[in-house]
Formats: structure tokens, C-alpha cells, sequence
């Protein structure tokens, strides 16, 4: 499910919005580590684990995309593949899915805007993520604080009540992407109702109901 989810991703994303073949992959391994913490017994798997049983030799990553080239999706993917390595990456989750929640709440409102309490969580957890940075000693890192700051304040700059962040702790070698006037974070939504982002997939219970129904049924006719 994360897998196809995150295929899913970079397709609508490119798309959609013909992002850069880096940010593609920055949005789609935020995707696969907010899958990944959803449950057990994922919650602890790495992403560079991850990456090399599920995305490596998985023929649909490694398909050629249509007018990109001999461009593949494992190819947008490995753009970034260093935060495969950074074990830190699982901070991200948690104010992942309040930005998600705030744009799921106020997409179509300004002003004081509901769900402040999720803001102010988001705030304080995006504090925690930029405290680590500097430990952490890594560009791409640091991007990925720039991509949950700049979808956070597209959001912030309608909703009046939602306080500000704090200023990301930018290293030397850092160089400071272009801030975006418009939010992906949409599509993410879309993604939501598709995989049912915010809880538990209820298609996946119940093709495991019927999977495990069929079972029974099987059980019961050699019995008779």
C-alpha cells in the first residue's frame, strides 16, 4: 500500500504540478515514512530497508515514465536517496499528518480558520525537527523542513489565527530552496479518500475478511 501509494504520488505530482524530479522525491519519501508509522509491525522499518526490498527490483518503480526520457520512478527517487539513510526522517510523520488534518479542515476557509490546536501542535513539533538539524549535518534534511515550512505558511497566509514558525537553522552548505506560492498538500487529500490516509484502510480489512471467510468456507466443505 505505501508503495503504490508513493507511485501514486510522484505520478500526480508530476503531473499536476511538473515539479522538479528532487522535490517529487522529497514529497514521495515523506509519503512512504508517514505510511510506515501509520502501524505495526512497520512502524520501525527504515526507509533505506524499504527501499531496497520494495522499490529496487519492483518492476513498477523501474518502468520508463511516458514523455520523461528513460526517466523511471526509482530514478525520481534515487534524487534524494540519501534520506533513505537519515533514521530521523520518522520525526516528520507526526506534523506531516496535522498539516494534513489543517488542510483537510480549512480548505476553503480564511481567517480565523478552525482547528488552532492542531497548528499550535504542528508549531511545536516543527520546533523539534529544527532543533536536530544541525546534529544531523544534512542539506537534504534541512530541505524537508523548507518543504513542511512553505506548505505550512501557504496555509497560515489565509488562516490568521495559526502562529508563525521559527526561523529553520540553515547550515553553510545549505542552499535555501525557492519558496513555492502554491501548496501540493491538496493532492495529498486526494490521496487520503483514495487510501484512506487519516485511519485505518478499510478496503484492506475487508479483503482480508474475504480472504480469510473463503478460508473458512473451504475448511467447512472438507469437513462434510
Amino acid at each position: 500500500m505505501a508503495s503504490s501509494g508513493a507511485i501514486y504520488v510522484l505520478k500526480t505530482l508530476k503531473e499536476k504540478y511538473d515539479l522538479e524530479y528532487d522535490k517529487l522525491a522529497e514529497y514521495a519519501i515523506l509519503w512512504l515514512r508517514y505510511k510506515l508509522n501509520q502501524k505495526k509491525p512497520y512502524y520501525d522499518t527504515q526507509l533505506n530497508y524499504f527501499y531496497n526490498n520494495y522499490i529496487v527490483k519492483n518492476k513498477c518503480y523501474n518502468n520508463k515514465i511516458k514523455d520523461s526520457g528513460n526517466m523511471t520512478y526509482k530514478d525520481i527517487i534515487d534524487t534524494k536517496k540519501d534520506l533513505m539513510d537519515i533514521k530521523e526522517m520518522t520525526k516528520f510523520s507526526y506534523p506531516f499528518k496535522l498539516l494534513l488534518l489543517l488542510y483537510d479542515k480549512n480548505n476553503k476557509k480564511s481567517g480565523n480558520c478552525t482547528h488552532s490546536d492542531y497548528a499550535k501542535m504542528f508549531a511545536k513539533e516543527f520546533i523539534e525537527i529544527n532543533k536536530i538539524s544541525n546534529n544531523i549535518g544534512s542539506s537534504s534534511y534541512n530541505k524537508m523542513l523548507y518543504r513542511l515550512s512553505d506548505d505550512y505558511n501557504n496555509l497560515i497566509s489565509k488562516c490568521t489565527n495559526f502562529p508563525p514558525l521559527p526561523k529553520i537553522k540553515t547550515p553553510l552548505t545549505t542552499v535555501i530552496p525557492v519558496l513555492s506560492t502554491f501548496s501540493v498538500i491538496p493532492v495529498f487529500l486526494g490521496i487520503a479518500y483514495k487510501y484512506s490516509l487519516f485511519g485505518v484502510d478499510k478496503l484492506f480489512q475487508r479483503q482480508y475478511l474475504r480472504k480469510k471467510l473463503k478460508k473458512v468456507k473451504k475448511k467447512l466443505k472438507l469437513n462434510i
